[in-house]
């Protein structure tokens, strides 16, 4: 996929709206009840999916990389008034394939997205449809990230927790178990670009890419391009990879822009 900044052409279809949706933790335990009874194999197993959801993610489970567009509207751009955070993912064809949106509405929300930056995160990534097909929570903290990952059936995909490194950025990607499916490297010298590596081998590439001058320069609005390297076939580390892009948006590009007063600050623990 390389530097493609291919983005879909319309955007007249987009619905973001959350509202009217079961509540995130009924739908975990229903769904994870679901799951048991349906005597369903590892987490995230796409075998055990819906066709449809299976048709849905096909990109991501069987393509060659995808791409991860942040949409924000003008007047939140030329206000500086953070909204939450949504999302576009698209094949590498530029065909969409999921909405992603930050859950938590009302003022205390608001108020924490804008002045606040290590509140907590939930995000859910749905598909056009509206069925959930992954969801990630960042809990609250002050320093080292830990990112825990939920499969499309409410049970425990993962967990990205970053490690302590002077010269590089570093994070696990592990199982529900504890065990190190793969790790996360950011290279010092390349701050918009990150590894994907499994027994020291490179398997995906995420990388930051150019949205424009005047986003870039008024507003955090960001566009990743992500590159599965040959003989990745593990679709739960696919999945994984899906949520560590958003991590990476969470963790070093979202309290970029000066509209969050204390923007500055969480940068000094990233």
């Amino acid at each position: 996929m390389g530097n493609d900044n291919r983005r879909p052409q319309d955007d007249s279809g987009l619905d973001l709206d959350w509202q009217g949706r079961t509540a995130p933790e009924q739908r975990t335990q229903d769904t994870a009840l679901a799951a048991v009874g349906a005597g369903r194999g590892a987490p995230g197993d796409s075998r055990h999916m819906s066709p449809e959801l299976r048709h849905e993610l096909a990109p991501l489970l069987e393509g060659d990389g995808f791409g991860v567009r942040q949409i924000h509207e003008w007047g939140e751009i030329l206000v500086g008034w953070e909204t939450r955070n949504r999302y576009e993912a698209s094949g590498a064809d530029g065909h969409f394939m999921l909405y992603i949106g930050e859950t938590g509405e009302g003022w205390g929300n608001a108020l924490l997205r804008n002045l606040w930056p290590f509140r907590r995160v939930e995000l859910e990534f749905m598909t056009k449809g509206g069925t959930l097909a992954l969801s990630i929570q960042r809990p609250w903290t002050f320093f080292f990230t830990r990112v825990e990952v939920k499969a499309w059936d409410g049970r425990l995909l993962g967990t990205i927790e970053q490690r302590f490194s002077l010269l590089r950025r570093t994070f696990e990607l592990c199982s529900p178990g504890g065990a190190v499916m793969a790790t996360l490297v950011g290279p010092f010298w390349r701050p918009w670009t990150f590894l994907v590596k499994q027994r020291g081998e490179e398997v995906a590439t995420i990388r930051k890419q150019w949205s424009g001058l005047v986003r870039e320069a008024f507003t955090d609005s960001d566009f990743f391009g992500v590159e599965f390297h040959p003989g990745l076939t593990d679709a739960r580390l696919r999945q994984m990879v899906l949520a560590a892009t958003l991590m990476v948006d969470l963790c070093y590009f979202e309290n970029r822009s000066t509209s969050s007063p204390l923007g500055w600050l969480s940068n000094l623990f990233d």
